[in-house]
């Protein structure tokens, strides 16, 4: 009798795994007790309502927010909070953004002035200026100490510390910069095997090839597309600190 092939009959690895992972939780359901499994029914029944109760309470939290924000459009004002922060309203698209204005504290501003009126006493200028007193306007700029201690002077403002959300947003778009020039490397060997199998007449490997560089290029546009947006939440922030 001939030996049948059973290659037919061969399931598929994801489809044989995906079976043994739900055979594996009957098992271990089953071995579980009564109470066990009234309890995980119960914690489970009680995150499907909260999740339910908070997503309708977001929402409506949000349709209130956008009418509030057309009627304050409309009368180009703003709402005023305990803190002294202001909320103001903007166009965005075809809907209205709040955008949130904290004030800066003066103590802040007496902090960042000293800062600039005490120059080291390396940067003092040849007229016999004393160190405590800033350049005057008609000073040639160059590359020297003073330019160096007011550089780093308003480093320290748009950057008061290493876990500030500058900070995050600077390393941020350093990772993705350093990630586009290697997805740029990998583009470009990919490019040299596409034409390669082309010339060769492989088309498998010319359509597999195809696949790869289309999966690598989407993923590429959103690296694109991070590092302009990071860039301008980056020029935002800045400017946020230095006014």
């Amino acid at each position: 009798m001939a030996v049948q092939s059973t290659l037919r009959n061969q399931q598929h690895p994801l489809r044989v795994l995906v079976i043994q992972l739900l055979q594996r939780c009957r098992q271990q359901w089953k071995g579980t007790a009564q109470s066990v499994r009234l309890a995980a029914t119960v914690a489970l029944t009680l995150c499907i309502l909260s999740g339910a109760y908070g997503g309708q309470t977001w929402i409506k939290r949000r349709s209130e927010e956008k009418a509030q924000g057309r009627r304050l459009l409309r009368r180009n004002s703003g709402l005023r909070g305990k803190d002294g922060s202001r909320t103001i309203f903007v166009p965005y698209r075809n809907a209205t953004a709040k955008v949130v204005i904290y004030p800066t504290k003066p103590t802040s501003f007496d902090a960042h002035r000293r800062l600039f009126l005490n120059p080291p006493r390396a940067a003092r200028l040849a007229d016999g200026q004393t160190a405590s007193q800033v350049p005057p306007p008609n000073t040639k700029p160059g590359l020297n100490i003073a330019f160096l201690h007011q550089f780093l002077s308003l480093l320290s403002i748009m950057i008061p510390h290493w876990n500030s959300k500058e900070s995050g947003l600077l390393l941020s778009q350093g990772v993705f910069l350093l990630l586009r020039t290697y997805l740029s490397l990998v583009v470009t060997r990919l490019d040299g095997e596409i034409v390669r199998d082309l010339v060769a007449g492989n088309g498998r490997n010319f359509l597999l090839g195809i696949v790869k560089w289309c999966g690598i290029g989407a993923f590429a546009s959103y690296t694109n597309a991070a590092i302009k947006f990071l860039q301008s939440k980056v020029s935002i922030a800045f400017r946020t600190r230095l006014t």
